[in-house]
């Protein structure tokens, strides 16, 4: 079976790196490709100037396509996505003009109701002396006879390449062989892609589905790195060749895999259950990505509640309200709060020291170092936002802590488990919920939780151990960190509390030494 690979790779997986991608392994990657049977290489954006941090594969310059270009070999093109949403076609010829000659292909992905604007943009790409892709979004919402196409057909002549894409990832094969034939004969002649996402796991399968109906070209990437749950693989299409006839370098193949393998141990994309459940259900993998970044909340509580079906499945107990006389032990206008980063672990002989000589109350605002718990010396806290009680180990129940700390309702079932045999208390967030949430459950944040015990128990000192920031952070992490600093802000301009970190930390707050502190109160 006679078809040709688009490997958007780089572009693809930016969603979890925030395309910033090592030089030895970006290298290494063109290099192999070059000896593939490979047709197409999409390597990542060229857009304007937007909000938040991406890296260089999503602002490629000519310099750096012109490195690509060269590793590449002569029959391989050279790709790059458009963002449509955010260009105008008056403004194409300052973005991309001068990448005419260096770059072969450029695509773009738009979503039905945007159709009439790609296809100005198509015939101002052709104009500059461009080969246009376009990328139709959300295969699995189109309607039988495909009339939200119908403007597509006004650029009929400026379109070389038309894909089909399953944005949610939820199609079967029978829907995708249907979907290629109908746009075949809309479009006759005229080249037909399909882009997969595996959030059922049926990538691969619906690629051979539109294989047999006559599609032309698959897009894929390697160990499916993409968006949400990935894509098509790059390797088991380059085995479907294989299986034909068509030679193929499988060392080559087996170099890259092994690299981007390891990306994947980092950060973990791949089918899962929310993916699977969100695939079924046409929900945008972003929507899906973003709150499972958060690592907050169970899968199927994200799914249910992007789908407005969370109602039915709320917890609405009241506990105890968190209060200084509700705790044992001597009250004291100092907490600790313990995040979840490494500088915990390294720094944690002097952070129980410093515990131990002031006798403060100790906050855990997440279950990472809940290892700990009970080697403070004093009162400890164990803050649950989100499900983080499915995290709890048998170890952080067993009587050393003075309580759990939960959100006020309403929560997700789950939330707080039966079996604790600790009080739990309720607290109020700092800053308060404004409103923003999953469904009808108020989004609040480990930090968030934890600021509120502290005010809670009428703290005037809060010191911060195990916030370090991201060096490196993926766009969920981006979100997060934003989110922290925001918390933080909002908590040191209070004129009656102090903040300040005793561990390193990349966040913009005062900072003062976990060994200069215990030294001082030991003395």
């Amino acid at each position: 079976m006679a078809f040709e690979i688009l490997d958007c790779t780089l572009r693809d997986g930016g969603y979890y790196t925030s395309w910033d991608f090592d030089d030895a392994l970006v290298q290494t990657y063109l290099y192999e490709v070059a000896k593939l049977p490979i047709n197409t290489l999409e390597v990542g954006y060229c857009n304007h100037p937007a909000a938040g941090y991406r890296g260089e594969w999503c602002y490629l310059g000519k310099e750096r396509l012109a490195w690509a270009r060269e590793i590449l070999r002569p029959d391989q093109e050279l790709g790059i996505m458009l963002d449509a949403k955010d260009c105008t076609p008056e403004r194409l010829p300052e973005l991309l003009g001068h990448l005419v000659g260096t770059v072969d292909i450029v695509r773009m992905a738009v979503a039905p109701k945007e159709f009439a604007h790609g296809v100005s943009l198509a015939r101002a790409l052709k104009q500059l002396g461009f080969k246009v892709g376009f990328n139709t979004m959300y295969l699995s919402t189109y309607s039988e006879d495909l009339r939200e196409f119908r403007p597509l057909l006004e650029g009929y002549d400026v379109i070389d390449v038309l894909a089909v894409v399953d944005s949610y990832g939820g199609c079967v094969p029978t829907q995708v062989a249907r979907q290629i034939t109908a746009v075949r004969e809309m479009f006759p002649g005229k080249p037909i892609g399909f882009h997969g996402h595996d959030n059922t796991c049926l990538a691969f399968a619906n690629s051979l589905a539109a294989l047999e109906a006559g599609a032309f070209g698959l897009d894929a990437t390697f160990v499916g790195m993409g968006r949400g749950a990935g894509n098509t693989r790059t390797e088991m299409l380059l085995v479907e060749k294989a299986r034909s006839g068509v030679e193929v370098d499988f060392d080559a193949v087996a170099s890259i895999v092994q690299q981007f393998e390891t990306l994947r141990d980092t950060f973990k994309w791949g089918s899962n259950l929310a993916y699977m459940l969100s695939g079924a259900a046409n929900l945008p993998q972003k929507d899906v990505m973003d709150w499972l970044g958060k690592s907050r909340y169970s899968p199927v509580s994200v799914v249910r509640a992007l789908k407005n079906q969370s109602n039915a499945l709320l917890d609405d107990q009241a506990f105890p309200a968190l209060s200084t006389g509700g705790l044992p032990g001597e009250g004291g206008d100092t907490v600790l709060i313990i995040g979840g980063g490494g500088s915990v672990t390294r720094h944690i002989d002097a952070i129980r020291r410093f515990a131990r000589a002031g006798g403060v109350c100790v906050v855990h605002a997440n279950t990472q170092h809940l290892d700990l718990v009970g080697t403070f010396g004093g009162r400890e806290l164990v803050c649950l936002p989100g499900h983080a009680a499915v995290h709890l180990p048998d170890s952080a129940d067993g009587g050393a802590v003075a309580g759990f700390v939960v959100p006020k309702p309403p929560r997700f079932h789950g939330t707080v488990p039966t079996s604790l045999k600790s009080p739990v208390f309720q607290a109020a967030p700092y800053p308060p919920s404004e409103g923003g949430g999953l469904g009808p459950v108020s989004d609040i944040g480990p930090l968030a939780l934890a600021f509120g015990a502290a005010r809670a128990v009428s703290a005037r000192k809060i010191f911060l151990v195990g916030f370090d920031g991201y060096a490196h952070a993926s766009v969920a992490q981006q979100e997060l960190a934003t989110e922290i600093q925001a918390t933080i802000n909002r908590m040191r301009a209070e004129p009656d509390v102090s903040v300040a970190s005793l561990t390193p930390t990349l966040y913009d707050v005062a900072t003062r030494s976990i060994y200069a502190e215990a030294q001082a109160l030991e003395v």
